[in-house]
């Protein structure tokens, strides 16, 4: 048996169904792209600069997964800020 990884190509792909939202998961992204910020800034203010800056090999793989986790989540459903914003739900935590 062979199970070959592909590498993503984000280019080619089939839409199966439309994406839907519901208030609280919109909240819990609005969260969780906070939080990320959050812990975003922690690292590179205070760990990056320990570990030597931006040009030491752990901060540059750090770095890369930090830009990595953003990239992939869709900026934790970024592009449905609107209708998050047009919710009370984004006071609503997990």
């Amino acid at each position: 048996m062979h199970n070959a990884i592909r590498p993503f190509d984000g280019m080619n792909g089939e839409l199966v169904q439309s994406a839907t939202l519901d208030a609280l998961r919109m909240a819990q992204m609005n969260f969780a792209r906070e939080e990320y910020d959050r812990l975003e800034r922690l690292i590179l203010q205070q760990i990056v600069p320990a570990l030597g800056g931006r040009t030491a090999p752990a901060s540059e793989d750090i770095c890369r997964h930090l830009e990595q986790v953003r990239t992939f989540s869709g900026n934790f459903c970024w592009q449905h800020r609107s209708v998050g914003a047009a919710h009370v739900a984004k006071e609503v935590r997990p």
